[in-house]
Order: C-alpha cells, then sequence, then structure tokens
C-alpha cells in the first residue's frame, strides 16, 4: 500500500484504488503535489493497470482556500494569490489526461467545489444512486477553473454548461446521467459489487489498445474524420506488434483469461 497524507491507495489484481482518507479539508496544493506524484509512480509500475479514484472518509466535496482568498481580493492583493491555486489544478488535470492507464472516478456522496473539477478530470465516471452534484459556485466573481470550460460544453452541450454553472443548483445522479455529466449510475445496493467487475475488466484490457483509445478519444474533437482513419491505421499497427495484443488473441482462440503479467527470468526457467 502507498501512504500519502490525504490518499490512500491500495493495488490489488493489477487495480489501484486510491481512497480520499483526511476528513479534514486539504490544502489543494499539497492534494495535488501528493496525486501527481502518485501518478508518475504508478505508471511506471507494471503492476498496476488501472486507477479507481474514490471517495472514503472525504467525499469529491472541498473548497479548499476560498476563505483566504476571498480575504485575500476585499484586502487588494495582486492577482498572485490566486494564480498558485489554478497551477496546481493545471498540474494535476494535466497528469491525469496525460496518464496512459484507465482512471475511473466513482462517487457515493456529494461532488462540491474543488472536488466536482477533481471528479470531472477523470477519464470517466460513475456514481451511486444516492450521490449529488454541485459546480463551483461563479457568484463569488470567479470562473471554473480544473478545465471545466473545456470539459463540461463537450460533455453536457454549451446551453446545459451555462444553465449549471449560473444556476449553481444541485443536482441527483439520474439528472447527472441523463445530461451527460456521469457516464453510469449504480444502485446504492449494488455499487461494491459492480465497482468491482468494472475495476476487474478494466484490469484485463490489453494496455496498448487502452492507452491509444484514450489518445483517440482526446483528439476526435481536434481533427476530421480523415486523420482520425489514419491515427487508427498507425494505432492498429501499434497493437498488433505489441506482446499484450498476441496474448489477447491466443486468449481470445484458446477461450480463455488472457495473462498479461510480464515474465521473468524465473518464469521462463520454470518454463
Amino acid at each position: 500500500m502507498l501512504n500519502y497524507e490525504n490518499f490512500d491507495c491500495e493495488i490489488r489484481d493489477g487495480a489501484a484504488t486510491v481512497t480520499f482518507i483526511s476528513p479534514d479539508i486539504p490544502s489543494l496544493s499539497d492534494l495535488c503535489d501528493e496525486f501527481v506524484d502518485l501518478l508518475l509512480r504508478l505508471q511506471d509500475d507494471a503492476a498496476v493497470r488501472v486507477i479507481i479514484l474514490s471517495d472514503g472518509l472525504r467525499p469529491f466535496d472541498f473548497n479548499p482556500g476560498l476563505e483566504s482568498i476571498a480575504q485575500e481580493r476585499c484586502e487588494g492583493e495582486a492577482f498572485t494569490a490566486l494564480a498558485p491555486h489554478i497551477d496546481s489544478a493545471r498540474r494535476l488535470v494535466t497528469a491525469i489526461q496525460e496518464f496512459g492507464k484507465p482512471l475511473c472516478a466513482a462517487a457515493t456522496g456529494s461532488v462540491r467545489e474543488a472536488g466536482f473539477g477533481f471528479y470531472m478530470a477523470a477519464d470517466f465516471r460513475i456514481a451511486s444512486a444516492s450521490a449529488d452534484f454541485t459546480p463551483p459556485d461563479v457568484g463569488r466573481g470567479l470562473l471554473p477553473d480544473w478545465g471545466l470550460t473545456h470539459t463540461l460544453p463537450r460533455l453536457i452541450g454549451p446551453s446545459r454548461t451555462l444553465e449549471l454553472l449560473w444556476s449553481g443548483r444541485t443536482i441527483g445522479a439520474d439528472e447527472a446521467a441523463r445530461i451527460g455529466l456521469v457516464d453510469r449510475v449504480v444502485p446504492d445496493d449494488q455499487w461494491e459489487t459492480e465497482l468491482e467487475l468494472l475495476t476487474q475488466r478494466l484490469a484485463s484490457l490489453p494496455q496498448p489498445a487502452v492507452r491509444l483509445a484514450k489518445l483517440a478519444a482526446q483528439q476526435a474533437n481536434q481533427f476530421d474524420l480523415t486523420s482520425m482513419l489514419s491515427f487508427e491505421f498507425e494505432a492498429q499497427q501499434q497493437c498488433w506488434d505489441s506482446r499484450e495484443t498476441t496474448e489477447g488473441m491466443a486468449a481470445f482462440l484458446d477461450a480463455r483469461s488472457p495473462d498479461f503479467r510480464v515474465p521473468t527470468p524465473e518464469t521462463n526457467e520454470e518454463d
């Protein structure tokens, strides 16, 4: 297990389950520094094939430093008082986007303030039926950051983005799924079972195809069909030449589960 001040990370069966462990409101810079460090470590860990980020002692509900930021603005401080907070969020969102493995955010409670931005930065999002969602409050006079100006319009459309941000209302999991904010809602009494099944599925996927599918989805809005067809051709070549695709195809032919463990000298000698 990897231990941080704000997170616990348990690695088991190819999956890293990361949960919030601090019931206190975290320092945004410390939170982001820890999570970026965690991603860098897990990126190079061959035993980790997927990350599940979930609420634990603390839900995705924190507003670190808002009172002090407001005080500094009212006292006439320069923009440099806010800039470090924006930069911390930028580094975290960028690290998630560049992470080559699946990262799923799973919420069972309230998703609010900076936690809303953190949650929305994941590759995809699931929620229990009892979860609820509230965007950052523009009534304070600040634009939502965490990449939400990019993410929300693409997920729920420009007009729904403006309605959600301007109204500041809280929506339930069912509405969040209906408008595209959440990708899947799970009944509360099935949460643990369904999350475990999803984790197992993600951990069993060939990594080259997963990484390239993520890159394709990120680029899809930037290029035309011809460009994406060319991307598919080149990506398929990379998949075709990979060890994991070979194992995936062999497992398909043998009607068995694939084994993506990296061979070691010990296992080679045994073979």
